[in-house]
């Protein structure tokens, strides 16, 4: 959703006031200060252009907020449901590094049970917390992770939050990329995804509560050059979320189970270090971590599933394919990480 500036409603209706409300010892003086340089209908037209800047402004964030507020319990089937965060069980894929890792680290803090899912080792970050649980597991070995799967609700119980986060990306243009490595890239961002869901969904639909969050990418509609397969599969996130909303809704009737697709732009992770000399030399922006975790954490706290885009003022991205085709090509034009320098 864009935003709307709060500041400049805040100025122009302050002014307004100010010209017309405000005791006439206090408005003289100022009124002293304009009036040998604007004209009484100049002045006149200026204090009408602050009222009606203020009334634009102020009725946008209204209709913004009820289409917000629609859109939030449409997408959670206009239930409530509570979240008990000292005895939830937290599953999160891709945990070793950027995005899982930090996630983890802040829900472990708080208390929260967390069990991890990666190929690789536990990072120093999460083994400093009890609360944490690691499985050392390729997520694209389907029978080893089947296997991981029944271990995990053995000893812990079921999830109840499930956050697939893990992905990979390469920076290889299309006639340069190795077939195998896309067969693992999709395995790894989407098909897992899947399998995921079949392990750890029957139990959130039997209890009818729990919530996915999968980490999608601004690249869904805004697609990245030099990383097709990445884009492919971020689209096909989407594509998942809604039918899977769709599926919980009319056929499991699991009406409080939620699901998040989280789009986020560029951030400083291991993920986008191929990319990040051409991102800074054509000056394109990125975001610090916490920028993009503290908005993902908010949304787990606040009980409810749903689109989030981070951050939120490039909502209106999410909206391109419905532009006029000259719009969407120049918009993915200016956000466009290319320099000329692959190889």
């Amino acid at each position: 959703m864009p935003k709307i500036s709060t500041p400049l409603a805040l100025l122009t209706g302050s002014i307004y006031a100010f010209s017309k409300f405000a005791p006439l010892h206090l408005r003289q003086p100022a009124l002293n200060i304009l009036t040998p340089h604007l004209s009484d209908k100049v002045l006149s037209r200026l204090l009408l252009l602050c009222a009606s800047t203020f009334a634009i402004t102020t009725a946008a964030k209204a209709i913004l907020g009820v289409s917000g507020w629609f859109s939030r319990n449409s997408e959670n089937n206009w239930v409530e449901d509570n979240y008990e965060w000292d005895s939830e069980l937290v599953l999160i894929t891709g945990a070793s590094s950027g995005f899982g890792e930090k996630i983890a680290a802040k829900l472990a803090t708080r208390g929260t049970k967390v069990v991890t899912v990666d190929k690789n080792a536990l990072g120093p970050q999460l083994q400093t917390h009890k609360n944490v649980h690691h499985y050392q597991v390729d997520i694209t070995d389907w029978e080893a992770l089947a296997s991981a799967a029944d271990q995990i609700k053995a000893e812990h119980g079921d999830p109840t939050v499930l956050i697939l986060n893990a992905g990979i990306c390469h920076k290889t243009p299309i006639l340069n990329k190795d077939f195998s490595k896309v067969r693992t890239l999709i395995d790894i961002n989407l098909t897992s995804h899947f399998a995921m869901l079949q392990h750890f969904l029957p139990a959130m639909v039997k209890n009818n509560h729990g919530h996915i969050m999968s980490l999608g990418s601004l690249s869904s509609y805004i697609p990245i050059p030099g990383a097709a397969d990445y884009s492919a599969t971020k689209s096909g996130l989407c594509a998942l979320h809604e039918a899977l909303r769709l599926e919980l809704r009319h056929i499991y009737k699991a009406n409080r189970v939620r699901t998040s697709l989280v789009h986020p732009l560029w951030t400083h992770t291991p993920l986008i270090k191929d990319f990040e000399p051409d991102l800074k030399e054509l000056g394109l922006p990125t975001l610090q971590l916490d920028e993009t975790i503290d908005p993902i954490v908010g949304q787990l706290y606040s009980g409810y599933g749903g689109t989030l885009v981070v951050p939120n003022h490039l909502g209106f991205a999410t909206g391109i394919r419905g532009w006029p085709h000259w719009l969407q090509e120049g918009l993915r034009n200016a956000f466009n990480p290319y320099t000329g320098k692959y190889t």
